[in-house]
């Protein structure tokens, strides 16, 4: 420690001034009096109702600034994740750094074997599964709902809890998941009841959240706060985001865009912990600009990072635990395109420092994963780190006796100093420093096919004790048949 020295320990990195966090946060709270939020939930309403909102209008529903402050000051500014095991995964907190997190069932698959686009399999959910627990950068898993492969019967899209039952064998990572509506959220926490031992514990440690949708511009649906009630009510943690599209579903100002995404992230959270104070949520947004040529929601626009990044430092500023988005791509294909978006993400999201941080390494406008993205963005979030490790500068790091030492025409490389500190340089595991080509070897792109698919055929995750994996093959025994099938599709059926 130096008197009068103040040492960083990452870059420094400011989107928005503090005067501008000031001014859309107070211009939030004007929409949320003024201009009110649409309101489906009932029980919601009627919270709300109870604590002094004007609820004369469901379609515009206006909330008192003091609603929102005591929301703020209610909910946690810390929340920590576990693994399925009950081990501590990391900690959300504003101050840990970005937690990136992948997922095991895309709407279409990149397959690995013969480079084509096609369905997703559940066989494929497995392998993404097993791939997301052996990347040490991947740290959890954002698992979403929609497979293309399982039939839509009566009771909901189960496909959903079919993904999640295959990850929870596969990777003792954290997960969080999309759901459709609140009976498959009870039926996700009941599944998670399994593998964690029992609610209460899932409760005290845990390592499955839920997610929670408002829908541009200003609408809380109906199944989407529910969700959040339930959510709140067992202390599960639970994520609030939508998805303003400026200049479509949100003003074509990123202003304007950011204002829309807060009112609709504080709207839901008031009635969250009106339901429960102190009840676990993550809040965020995935604000990005419709392309006016194609009309599409851009995923690797270089205007939802910058969104993502200012709505990270305005939600910091409430001292909530911050919902990212990066590593994402518009290019069908691993290429220029995709790695030039998917690090500019990953540089922007690190350097403004969003907490939990998902959708790494989906492509084509986020309906495709990708085996070997997953694996170059696993690369480029080491590259990144050494960067947000910053640069310590103390006696040991200076070496002033070690210069003064060996002097001038030296080498440093025989110092046992050097041994000490060499092992910290960062060691790419895909891209190529190599002097010398051999015939043997590969450029990064087979080198990230190949690392995929060893991994995937080799990676076995810790297993799960026998009489959970019992309990979990007669759930599945019960999916299979709530879907009519007696073995899930295979690809080429």
């Amino acid at each position: 420690m130096q008197s009068n020295s103040v040492q960083f320990k990452t870059p420094m990195f400011r989107i928005l001034s503090d005067k501008q966090i000031e001014e859309l946060h107070f211009a939030t709270l004007t929409v949320l009096e003024r201009s009110g939020v649409a309101f489906e939930s009932a029980e919601a309403i009627r919270l709300l109702a109870d604590a002094g909102a004007d609820v004369t209008n469901r379609d515009r529903v206006k909330i008192p600034s003091y609603l929102v402050e005591r929301a703020l000051e209610t909910a946690p500014k810390i929340i920590t994740l576990y693994t399925r095991e009950g081990e501590p995964a990391f900690v959300l907190d504003g101050l840990s750094g970005a937690h990136f997190g992948s997922t095991p069932n895309p709407r279409e698959y990149m397959d690995p074997w013969t480079g084509r686009r096609r369905k997703t399999y559940v066989a494929d959910m497995i392998d993404q599964s097993r791939l997301i627990d052996a990347l040490p950068n991947i740290e959890w898993c954002w698992n979403a709902t929609t497979n293309l492969t399982l039939p839509i019967v009566a009771g909901g899209d189960f496909s959903g809890r079919v993904s999640l039952l295959q990850f929870l064998r596969n990777c003792s990572k954290p997960v969080f998941v999309e759901n459709v509506d609140v009976r498959s959220l009870k039926d996700m926490i009941e599944l998670c009841a399994i593998v964690g031992g029992g609610e209460e514990r899932l409760r005290k440690k845990p390592f499955f959240g839920s997610s929670s949708e408002p829908v541009s511009p200003l609408i809380e649906g109906k199944e989407a706060v529910n969700k959040s009630l339930l959510c709140a009510e067992k202390g599960i943690p639970n994520i609030i985001y939508g998805m303003p599209m400026a200049g479509a579903t949100a003003p074509a100002t990123f202003a304007g865009c950011l204002i829309i995404a807060n009112a609709e992230i504080l709207s839901q959270l008031v009635a969250v912990q009106l339901k429960k104070p102190g009840a676990p949520v993550i809040v965020g947004a995935i604000p990005s600009v419709m392309d006016m040529k194609t009309t599409i929601f851009s995923y690797g626009a270089p205007e939802l990072s910058l969104m993502v990044g200012a709505l990270t430092e305005l939600l910091h500023y409430y001292k909530l635990p911050v919902f990212g988005t990066a590593g994402c791509t518009d290019a069908e294909n691993v290429g220029i395109q995709a790695t030039a978006e998917v690090t500019y993400q990953i540089m922007v999201t690190m350097m403004t420092g969003a907490d939990l941080v998902h959708d790494v390494a989906v492509a084509y406008h986020a309906t495709v994963g990708s085996p070997e993205l997953i694996v170059l963005v696993d690369e480029i979030i080491g590259m990144v780190k050494v960067l947000m490790g910053g640069i310590k500068i103390n006696k040991e790091t200076l070496a002033l006796d070690l210069i003064e030492r060996l002097g001038p025409r030296s080498s440093f490389l025989t110092e046992r100093h050097t041994t000490e500190h060499f092992r910290k340089f960062w060691v790419p595991t895909i891209f190529d420093r190599s002097f010398i080509k051999t015939a043997e070897a590969k450029d990064a792109e087979a080198k990230l096919t190949q690392k995929a698919l060893e991994l995937i055929m080799t990676h076995q995750p810790k297993p799960l004790p026998d009489d959970v994996l019992n309990e979990l093959d007669k759930v599945e025994a019960r999916y299979l048949k709530r879907l009519g099938l007696k073995e899930y599709p295979k690809k080429g059926s």
